[in-house]
């Protein structure tokens, strides 16, 4: 079965041409205190045309099945006479639950290793083999890899593609003499460790984690809550897997980071066994949320 024909039955990839994206992009200035802010302005509605009005991909999608995400740019320094611009980029998207009205957080990503040339009216040019400047080379690599995550989760490998359009953009990037691209950055979950982790082969384990824990599990919780919980609990213990192999990778961080509620509250209804399974298996992933996933064995469902 075809990643679209299988998608399509899930609700995720639809059946007529539009954009991927349908994202909320702000440019937050509050920290800037003098000079033309209007530039700001022009900066969101040009950014928000590039992101949500360019096609990502050859897939198609239908403007309701666009992925909900969003980007805030949040300016921290601001050069008028030059355009130099220091800023604060995060970046969020969720996902639909197949028969639900709930969508599960996919990226919760803040990048502080974000600066570039800005002038009131500036074209932003990109395309996939001349990146242009850091801010679209920056907000290209950020729409790869949250399309990259989503298809993932459809499909086993599904965002292979996309991940490598990231990594070209890192390999581009090294000639622009900006921060969050190499790998000797002090930053060890900066650009360039994102997209290495999503295209190891060592690490490729955190694709069928994406796969299991979404597909598996979050869209099955509807129609077979108990075989949904064990394939999150799989998923779960292939994190694990991937801590053992190496810490702190920025591909397994981004993966449990704001997910610690909702796996409270899919686990808290089931059975005390499963409970004890699920708390020794989450603290494990994510020992910094131990008091959180604790509540789990309480059994009193939180929704």
């Amino acid at each position: 079965m075809s990643f679209c024909l299988l998608a399509c039955t899930a609700g995720l990839v639809p059946k007529a041409s539009a954009q991927e994206l349908d994202c909320r992009l702000s440019v937050v200035a509050t920290k800037i205190t003098s000079g033309d802010k209007t530039v700001f302005d022009v900066l969101s509605k040009a950014l928000n045309q590039f992101v949500n009005g360019r096609k990502w991909s050859k897939i198609p999608f239908q403007s309701q099945e666009r992925i909900p995400c969003a980007m805030t740019i949040d300016i921290q320094e601001y050069n008028q006479g030059t355009g130099q611009i220091k800023a604060y980029i995060s970046v969020q998207s969720r996902r639909p639950c197949f028969k639900s009205t709930y969508s599960s957080t996919m990226l919760n990503i803040v990048d502080k290793d974000f600066s570039f040339r800005y002038m009131k009216n500036d074209p932003l040019e990109y395309n996939d083999n001349s990146i242009g400047t850091n801010l679209t080379a920056t907000i290209a690599f950020y729409a790869y890899i949250i399309i990259g995550n989503y298809m993932d989760s459809g499909y086993p490998r599904g965002g292979e593609v996309f991940f490598e359009r990231a990594q070209n953009i890192v390999m581009q990037a090294q000639s622009l003499n900006e921060q969050g691209w190499r790998a000797g950055e002090k930053n060890d979950r900066n650009r360039y460790w994102i997209a290495e982790n999503y295209n190891n082969g060592n690490y490729q384990a955190i694709h069928e984690v994406i796969y299991r824990y979404f597909r598996l599990g979050m869209d099955m919780m509807y129609d077979d809550p108990e075989q949904a919980r064990g394939n999150i609990l799989q998923a779960i213990s292939q994190v694990n897997a991937l801590k053992r192999m190496r810490s702190n990778l920025p591909c397994v961080q981004l993966f449990m980071e704001s997910r610690a509620d909702e796996l409270v509250n899919i686990f808290q209804p089931a059975p005390q066994e499963e409970r004890q399974k699920a708390v020794d298996l989450l603290v494990e992933a994510d020992a910094s949320n131990v008091a959180q996933y604790r509540k789990i064995l309480s059994g009193a469902n939180t929704r």
